[in-house]
């Protein structure tokens, strides 16, 4: 014999959907509220020119961990000044290489822009080529 005594279909599943309350309820309290850390956000003062933030941007969002990066992408926003190179295609090259690779987009950038550059007849050289004809430092 069926232990529910009514015969309609609504309340025959009243108690699986309580339980399935009381176990969302319980798991939320095992869980907890969630909690981020918050770090201070750089703010660049207004007076700041467009190319630094450029710089700025292309360092963080492209992770130019070492120095030889770092100055290469100094180099690439440098050619943007000289408009050799407009800042949208680099803005566009940034974006294709962080869907590439959010974690490590740096070489899909330099290789990405090295190839539209010479579409657009401007030289770049490879970072290990810049690297190796880089001033020494002291």
């Amino acid at each position: 014999m069926n232990r529910f005594h009514a015969c309609d279909a609504n309340t025959a599943r009243l108690p699986f959907s309580c339980i399935r309350w009381v176990v969302l309820i319980g798991c939320m309290g095992i869980v907890g509220t969630a909690s981020a850390q918050i770090t201070a956000s750089r703010i660049l003062s207004a007076d700041m020119d467009s190319t630094a933030r450029l710089e700025e941007r292309l360092i963080n969002r492209l992770h130019a961990t070492t120095e030889t990066q770092a100055a290469y992408i100094r180099y690439v926003v440098k050619l943007v000044e000289e408009e050799k190179l407009e800042t949208r295609l680099v803005v566009a090259i940034e974006q294709y290489a962080i869907r590439r690779n959010s974690r490590y987009a740096f070489p899909f950038f330099e290789r990405a822009l090295r190839y539209e550059a010479a579409k657009r007849g401007v030289a770049l050289t490879s970072v290990r080529h810049f690297q190796s004809t880089a001033a020494p430092q002291r």
